[in-house]
């Protein structure tokens, strides 16, 4: 139970504080929805690049070292952090954002392919534990309101004994690859879920760049945004314990038909309370796509840390753009016009997604093992 607990804590302590950030940023530094956007896709930049940098070093160097290393740099950003709350402005509180930004993309690929590894490819159940831990990081961090340096020095405990984990953790004997520095036939090979998930996940990181405002702007106080956070992360663990059975493809699918009904029912709550439902077909919808995502490039490839890290740099892309895109849409068309724009970006993500499985065939196997398993 090592890996779980290590997957568990480290995203307890790195994502429980996205809340308070566009707080913080908005109430405390007087930032615009523009500029919180700019600073949401700087962060995802620095995730972008270490995603893929260390991704690619872990099938070249081994996985001990880089996840080692990912965790400890991780906790002393988040130290940095409530030094930027005290004693530092705007200009201090991003450059550790980007720094915490950075660290959190250096493990992510090692934690998962040893984990692919020792759980024989039971991905769903190992994922579960990351979203149990950014539920229990989203639901502590708003219990502790408007105490943000509390909160910080909460995360960075938690990922300090995440590392602490990290350092009893058994590996045998790795394989080290070859792999080049632009992996083009890996990206090739893989094309579709990439591509789908980055319109996907640039529409869902648009929403999510102002989603505490929004959550805020129809009645919900700090400590009920992250409770209905912590709803989508929860409802998360649980569906995730059951995917491992079903076709990536299928998952992928599935995944994206409902990220678009969910971003729709957004546009339909005028008050938090009703909200809750959405984020319950978020958490579906969000497991089903992930999940399928991350068995659909690990099973097909045997650079499994490689091709998880393209994938999380994909996801970076996307929260590269998406917050940038957001800032400017909430500003100009409103936090639901931004949602309604999601939504249409996910039922494009389909159709590709949709077009390259008839155009392989495997649309066709997908509609034989649904005749044979009935």
């Amino acid at each position: 139970m090592k890996a779980p607990a290590i997957q568990l804590l480290s995203n307890a302590g790195l994502f429980g504080p996205v809340i308070i950030v566009p707080m913080i940023l908005a109430e405390d530094f007087r930032a615009s929805d523009e500029l919180i956007g700019l600073i949401v896709g700087c962060v995802a930049a620095a995730g972008f690049a270490s995603s893929y940098l260390f991704g690619r070093a872990t099938d070249v160097h081994g996985r001990r070292s880089i996840l080692l290393l990912g965790l400890m740099l991780s906790a002393i950003a988040t130290l940095f952090q409530i030094v930027s709350l005290i004693w530092g402005g705007i200009e201090f509180f991003v450059a550790v954002r980007i720094l915490i930004g950075f660290c959190a993309g250096i493990f992510p690929a090692a934690l998962l392919a040893y984990a692919y590894d020792t759980r024989a490819g039971r991905m769903g159940r190992f994922s579960a534990f990351g979203s149990a831990g950014w539920g229990f990081g989203n639901l502590a961090v708003g219990l502790f309101g408007q105490m943000y340096e509390e909160a910080y020095l909460f995360c960075a405990i938690v990922l300090f004994a995440s590392f602490a984990i990290a350092l009893s953790l058994p590996f045998s004997k790795e394989i080290r690859m070859n792999v080049p520095f632009f992996p083009a036939g890996i990206i090739k090979k893989n094309a579709s879920v990439y591509s789908a998930m980055l319109i996907r996940h640039t529409g869902a990181s648009m929403i999510w760049v102002t989603y505490p405002l929004f959550l805020k702007d129809i009645g919900a106080s700090v400590e009920w945004v992250g409770a209905i956070y912590a709803v989508n992360a929860f409802g998360q663990s649980f569906f995730m314990l059951f995917l491992d059975r079903y076709d990536p493809s299928l998952l992928v699918t599935v995944g994206l038909v409902s990220s678009a009904l969910t971003f729709f029912t957004f546009t339909l709550a005028d008050s938090y309370w009703e909200i809750i439902p959405s984020q319950i077909l978020l958490a579906a919808a969000w497991s089903c796509l992930y999940v399928g995502s991350l068995r659909y490039v690990m099973d097909r490839n045997k650079e499994k840390a490689t091709v998880t890290g393209l994938l999380s740099s994909t996801l970076s892309i996307s929260g590269i753009l998406g917050p940038i895109l957001g800032g400017i849409a909430a500003t100009a068309v409103g936090y639901k016009g931004t949602i309604s724009i999601a939504t249409v970006m996910s039922v494009i993500a389909l159709c590709i997604f949709v077009f390259e499985l008839k155009r392989s065939g495997e649309l066709y196997r997908l509609r034989i093992r649904s005749r044979v398993s009935q």
